[in-house]
């Protein structure tokens, strides 16, 4: 592996931005240096450049601090990857003329914030939307009659810092094409307990590969990013039904056993009870990421087996938010191995090292993110890689 400079310096978490579909339009990708020090933002967009996949969702670079560094321009610029500006260097005449050199040479650009004056019209196409912070947008406290009469915004925002459900609904009303992160834990909590039952989008896709005959991988891809179906899976497979008493190595292994016959049944009857509510289908996927980010982590030069047990740590590792259950009693008619088991109960065991990075990398990078990494023998490159694998896998799986 070519070594990224960038990349192996620089200390990055993630945000998904989620449109009106709840669906991930991008990833924003904030980064930070170690030990407080600037993230070099030249060489990590000519990182990303190289390494984004095409067809991925595109990459928001959010870098701390109010500058830009001019040599981006002497760069190619990509379509794939976003940069970030804020809005303190929008609002000035030097950092204008950099933007707009920028947009010259193609480079998509992102506005950081709400500026405290309009910016000039000349300067406005230059940007791909705004971000802008819930606690700021004016329009949030308008009365219907101000927004009536209010001139819509040139350019498209997403709204940053919602954090429950209602807010979320209320800047999507106001105008917002998409969010910054998703409010997870309101989401649970006003979920039904239907509502986190199995997607009925992925069983009936089960359902329609089961009819062509689709191979065990394949069928494994798919049931890999819906938490409660994996779950309810391996309580299934693990029931009184067919005594069996072995460890699930993956989720493959579970589709083998069961067979397809049995799995086509046992899907019709997890449709009835399927969950329809958009805003738990970000909240599904989380867990599939988080899962696909240890296995990554983990890398390819471990075995398969240790490979397939820390996906299913990162998948069950939110099962006690998604069902509102403690996991001793989620997981206690689970045969999973003892790793697994510990890792989620006792926080105790190999994985926990990597279960503690996936979750200093599912937002801006905390405090903690550089010891975890160093306390997991591993290094930053290979965390940063292991995320850029996680989150450029699209949301809706090929059927």
């Amino acid at each position: 592996m070519v070594p990224n400079p960038a990349i192996g310096n620089t200390l990055m978490g993630y945000e998904p931005i989620v449109d009106r579909a709840r669906k991930a339009i991008a990833m924003r990708i904030t980064a930070r240096g170690r030990a407080g020090a600037a993230a070099d933002l030249t060489g990590l967009y000519n990182d990303f450049r190289t390494m984004w996949p095409e067809g991925s969702i595109p990459v928001l670079i959010r870098n701390e601090g109010n500058t830009l560094p001019s040599e981006l321009v002497e760069l190619e610029s990509s379509r794939q990857v976003w940069i970030e500006v804020p809005v303190v260097l929008a609002e000035s005449a030097e950092g204008a003329d950099l933007i707009s050199h920028l947009h010259r040479r193609g480079f998509v650009l992102v506005l950081g914030g709400r500026p405290s004056a309009a910016l000039p019209g000349n300067l406005l196409p230059s940007f791909r939307m705004s971000i802008i912070d819930f606690a700021e947008d004016r329009r949030l406290r308008d009365t219907v009659v101000d927004r009536q009469r209010a001139h819509h915004r040139t350019i498209p925002y997403a709204q940053a810092g919602v954090k429950s459900i209602a807010m979320l609904k209320r800047s999507f009303d106001t105008g917002a094409v998409a969010c910054i992160g998703w409010p997870f834990d309101d989401a649970l909590q006003h979920a039904v307990p239907s509502d986190s039952n199995p997607d009925f989008g992925t069983i009936t896709q089960l359902l329609s590969m089961i009819e062509r005959d689709a191979d065990a991988s394949d069928l494994e891809k798919v049931i890999r990013r819906d938490a409660a179906l994996a779950y309810w899976l391996l309580r299934y497979i693990n029931s009184a039904a067919f005594g069996l008493t072995v460890e699930i190595q993956s989720f493959r292994h579970a589709v083998m056993m069961l067979g397809y016959e049995r799995l086509k049944r046992w899907l019709l009857l997890m449709l009835m009870t399927a969950s329809k509510d958009a805003n738990m289908q970000p909240v599904m996927f989380a867990s599939f990421r988080r899962g696909l980010f240890m296995e990554n982590l983990v890398g390819e030069e471990n075995e398969e087996t240790m490979r397939d047990e820390v996906f299913i740590l990162g998948v069950l590792s939110l099962l006690d938010k998604l069902f509102r259950e403690p996991l001793p009693q989620l997981l206690e008619k689970l045969y999973v191995p003892d790793s697994i088991r510990e890792a989620l109960i006792a926080r105790t065991g190999p994985y926990v090292p990597y279960l503690g990075i996936a979750e200093s990398v599912e937002h801006p990078p905390d405090a903690q993110l550089a010891d975890r990494i160093d306390n997991a023998f591993l290094s930053i490159e290979q965390c940063n890689r292991a995320l850029v694998k996680a989150v450029t896998v699209r949301e809706v799986a090929a059927a």
